[in-house]
């Protein structure tokens, strides 16, 4: 898988199986009274499928849903609908436009890997201005999170939830340390989009992640070496693999 993660996949329906019995709730949790609270749980239902693509969402419905009032619902709303997880429909002349939860296709999830390995690769590039001692302190951070991401793998039945967090943590660890504001300011406008596709992967590609694991240890090297070329080539190949070989699930 690449990323952020990287544990996700498409479809909708019929994850839930598949992913057990580990369900979130719907009673607010503190602060999801406020607009940012009321986004962040709504997010977290479309990033990880509760809500599927095609499903349509209503003010009326995330208040209800959440025991908020319809202010922050239609905030929530809003914003969604600004960072793609949301597309209207349904606009026109005497019609009402309708947020339903944007699709999921081969050419949005090529296209969002690629952006994410070509910003996640201009971060690694930076490992060379790092000293060795840093280097090697990135390095066994990273070496932890991939141990974490794998004991999650080889769990029977995996925990996608958990899964994703784990990945997710090789790649933010790696970003964390090495990406300037600029990135990760442009990470962070194709993150909503790219946490869903992520989190959808890992059902579709594994139990079998072994090209993921190759794949990461090629990044542990290269930054523990310095090496700025091959950190940005190894970071790139594994974000476009995983486009790869999660576009052909998708289609």
């Amino acid at each position: 898988m690449p990323r952020r993660g990287k544990a996700g996949a498409a479809g909708g329906g019929g994850r839930d199986a598949r992913r057990g019995p580990r369900e979130p709730h719907d009673s607010p949790r503190p602060g999801a009274t406020s607009a940012a609270g009321a986004y962040a749980r709504v997010r977290d239902l479309i990033v990880r499928g509760r809500v599927p693509p095609g499903a349509r969402l209503t003010e009326a419905e995330v208040a209800t849903r959440l025991a908020v009032s319809r202010t922050p619902a239609r905030e929530a709303l809003r914003r969604l609908h600004q960072e793609g997880l949301l597309v209207a429909t349904g606009g026109g002349r005497g019609a009402q436009t309708r947020l339903l939860v944007a699709p999921m296709t081969r050419e949005d999830v090529e296209e969002l890997y690629h952006l994410a390995g070509a910003l996640e690769g201009v971060a690694a590039r930076r490992v060379e201005l790092l000293a060795p001692a840093e280097r090697r302190a990135l390095g066994a951070a990273l070496r932890e999170a991939e141990a974490a991401f794998r004991a999650e793998a080889q769990r029977r039945p995996p925990d996608f939830d958990r899964l994703f967090e784990r990945h997710d943590a090789f790649h933010r660890t790696l970003v964390t340390a090495c990406a300037g504001p600029r990135t990760r300011a442009l990470l962070d406008t194709i993150r909503p989009q790219l946490d869903r596709y992520e989190w959808y992967y890992a059902p579709l590609i594994g139990p079998d992640f072994r090209p993921t694991y190759a794949e990461h240890a090629a990044i542990i090297r290269a930054v523990i070496a310095g090496e700025a070329d091959a950190a940005e080539q190894a970071v790139r190949a594994n974000w476009w693999n995983g486009a790869e070989r999660l576009a052909g699930k998708i289609e």
